[in-house]
């Protein structure tokens, strides 16, 4: 291709005509050069009529970077391009050849990628263009590659980082969404309204704020479409009129098109179960160790709502509410298949399988490394796809996945089984202060337990005095703890009664002196909760059975008959061996007295406190 000569009148001589010369031989060799090579050396050699010596002393860029770019040996870094185009405008170059030139660098610009790379271009770097908006580099080529999503505010914001249009990168953006919301499997319709939230800046906590249920939420996640009437409002403020029926109409239309809207069957069937078996969702909530204000709500939103929880894992549900392995393993498969709906919405390299095992057993990514050898980064990746896995290996991960499932269910069971022993504890107490334990762990706690005793009637058993009870700081009188065992119904009190005869009489041993006193007043513990609401039963005055135990105390001398009319007012048998005991210490009381110890310098004290 001739080069023009710049003074046409006059013929070329010398440098002139040798530049000439090498201008005419570049665009020559540039004809079978790459097309970015070819139209940089046109706008160099036939536009600008420079040779390469002379471009690069006026441009700043160095004749070395031109010779590579031109013979296509490197592609040029967007400074230097950015430079070179800095320079054809200040020369006065045609928008249509920079056009080209940009065309050529950065594509079309029909498509988002090709949009940032342009602004990239325009910001001279990408690590320039991402330092202007406050993002890494290494962030802004997963967005330009299409391996995050962008947001529509971070685009606007690269854009007038640059003094850019954004309107075309907007268009550009939600058509870029939209298809990669339908590559995902979703609707048409839910592509186009998450495509509107995100424009906005919404996610599902925002959804939920502006006034849309948690069961219309839900389905969402499961890429199903709620009524129209429950998305209207969030739709609405964010698109023309226009826009907003065509999308109506959109909506309705797949609506209508789908299966008939049912509950979950995993939920269903485990509620199904449950209710069979007669259990509380409490209770399967405390079997977990689901904490929180309503523990139970987890279930419940598992079983109406097919919420995935990983504390009350589905492979630990399905074993405690069913023993059959047939019926265990279609119940799993179902939670597996209606899963993987909710897993579509990740990208499509994210291994399903290896994320669904996981998830099976309520394993947390912390607990890769003591089961795989992976940190939490590291099988993350293997997780998403971002890191290559032989089939072998992938067979490895499924296989220790399933045996540590398995080890974490055994350990749920037997953990029931603890739990139900210690349940049905309380009908056999093996002492007085696990009688209130076990009462208070069956009804919930120790106010709960006095709030239930109360109710049936009995009197001073207050929150603070079980408690001494359940300490071992207090042991009342055995008609207390009897009564308390009848409105409990715990039958069987053998261990109580023995536990409490031998804490009873070493609280009397401590106060009283006389052994004799201790043994008459165990008797009266057992059947009246005080001295005086035992005297009735004598059928005299209450001063005379605390004149006679003062005596009795004292080691004084009194009949015998005032020792035996206490203890058959207490009840006790004539052929139980208690009576010889008694009347061994009753004969015996004047020797005693005569061996004076130090416990009888109090004892008149201690008796008056009757």
């Amino acid at each position: 291709m001739p080069v023009p000569n710049r003074h046409p009148g006059d013929p070329l001589k010398g440098h002139a005509l040798r530049n000439a010369h090498l201008r005419e031989r570049a665009l020559r060799r540039a004809e079978t050069a790459p097309p970015l090579a070819r139209i940089l050396v046109t706008i160099r050699a036939q536009v600008l009529s420079l040779t390469r010596l002379e471009l690069a002393r006026r441009s700043g860029i160095s004749r070395g970077t031109l010779r590579d770019l031109e013979l296509g040996i490197h592609t040029p870094t967007r400074r230097i391009l950015q430079k070179f185009l800095a320079f054809c405008q200040r020369c006065g170059v045609s928008a249509e050849h920079l056009e080209e030139l940009r065309r050529l660098y950065t594509g079309s610009g029909d498509t988002l990628e090709q949009f940032i790379a342009r602004l990239e271009l325009l910001a001279g770097s990408s690590r320039e263009l991402a330092r202007r908006v406050g993002i890494s580099a290494a962030t802004l080529w997963e967005y330009r590659r299409g391996n995050f999503p962008l947001p529509l505010a971070l685009l606007r914001q690269m854009c007038a980082a640059v003094d850019a249009d954004a309107a075309p990168g907007e268009i550009l953006w939600r058509e870029a969404e939209r298809q990669r919301l339908r590559q995902r499997g979703y609707p048409e319709a839910l592509a186009e309204f998450w495509v509107l939230c995100a424009g906005a800046g919404y996610t599902e906590k925002n959804l939920l704020a502006l006034g849309m249920s948690t069961a219309a939420v839900r389905r969402l996640r499961y890429l199903e479409l709620p009524a129209w009437r429950e998305v209207v409002a969030v739709v609405e403020p964010l698109c023309p009129r226009e826009q907003l029926l065509t999308l109506e109409r959109l909506w309705c239309r797949a609506e209508n098109g789908q299966p008939a809207h049912r509950p979950d069957e995993f939920g269903a069937r485990l509620q199904q179960l449950r209710k069979q078996h007669g259990i509380q969702r409490r209770e399967l909530a405390d079997l977990f160790g689901i904490g929180g204000k309503k523990p139970a709500r987890i279930i419940k939103y598992i079983e109406e709502d097919g919420f995935y929880s990983a504390q009350a894992y589905p492979a630990g549900l399905a074993a405690l509410l069913t023993a059959d392995h047939a019926e265990r393993a279609a119940l799993l498969d179902t939670w597996q298949e209606r899963r993987g709906q909710f897993h579509r919405r990740h990208r499509p390299e994210t291994r399903f399988d290896l994320r669904l095992a996981r998830e099976l057993y309520g394993l947390e990514l912390r607990e890769m490394e003591p089961i795989l050898g992976y940190s939490s980064l590291e099988y993350q990746k293997i997780e998403r796809g971002v890191q290559p896995l032989a089939d072998t290996a992938r067979e490895r991960i499924l296989r220790a996945l399933h045996q540590a499932g398995q080890r974490r269910v055994e350990v749920l069971l037997e953990h029931r089984i603890q739990r139900d022993a210690q349940r049905s504890a309380w009908q056999s107490p093996p002492s007085v202060p696990a009688l209130i334990t076990l009462l208070a762990q069956r009804e919930g706690g120790l106010i709960p337990l006095s709030r239930y005793l109360k109710k049936a009637g009995l009197k001073g058993l207050w929150t603070a005095r079980l408690r001494a009870i359940s300490h071992g700081e207090e042991t009342p009188p055995w008609c207390v703890l009897k009564q308390i065992a009848r409105v409990c119904d715990v039958a069987e009190l053998a261990d109580v009664h023995h536990d409490w005869r031998q804490r009873y009489h070493t609280y009397l041993a401590a106060r009283y002196p006389s052994p004799l006193g201790v043994e008459l007043r165990l008797l009266i513990g057992e059947v009246a909760e005080s001295l005086r609401d035992f005297s009735p039963r004598l059928g005299f005055n209450y001063s005379v059975l605390v004149r006679d135990l003062q005596k009795i105390d004292r080691d004084d001398f009194v009949k015998w008959f005032h020792v035996e009319r206490i203890a058959r007012a207490a009840g006790l048998p004539a052929e139980d061996e208690r009576w010889r005991e008694m009347h061994g210490l009753w004969r015996t009381a004047s020797d005693r007295k005569k061996q004076p110890t130090p416990s009888r310098r109090w004892a008149s004290s201690a008796a008056r406190r009757d």
